[in-house]
């Protein structure tokens, strides 16, 4: 990878809730090159993340209920496959990436019930 791809993929993991940087991602992740991504693909794909979830002491995902999950936030319009006009319907699709690429992400997603109340308690004088 050269520096300038590496610019680009910086920018669209920064940047991964804006069409333009999805497509980018979404290209990535089509390990296939088939323009959907089906649920052995999510498999694949969080496979190492679900790795690092573990090493890091969280508590052990059901790699299937995690592509449930996703298949839920996404909704497809084919209900065998994910394709980037389902991921920038949904308006989700920057999470998803983040799930399938980062273990932060998963975690932010994972925990966003306790930062939502987190940043909802007001500060102590």
């Amino acid at each position: 990878m050269d520096f300038e791809s590496f610019l680009d993929f910086v920018l669209a993991v920064e940047n991964k809730d804006t069409p333009e940087c999805l497509t980018y991602l979404f290209q990535c992740l089509n390990l296939h090159g088939r323009e959907y991504l089906t649920t052995a693909d999510i498999h694949t794909l969080f496979r190492d993340v679900h790795q690092k979830w573990i090493e890091r002491g969280n508590y052990e995902l059901c790699i299937e209920d995690v592509r449930d999950e996703i298949w839920d936030m996404v909704k497809p319009s084919d209900p065998l496959q994910i394709t980037l006009a389902d991921l920038l319907t949904c308006k989700q699709g920057g999470t998803v990436a983040s799930m399938l690429i980062d273990v932060r992400g998963l975690w932010v997603h994972s925990n966003r019930e306790n930062l939502l109340q987190e940043e909802e308690e007001p500060e102590e004088e």
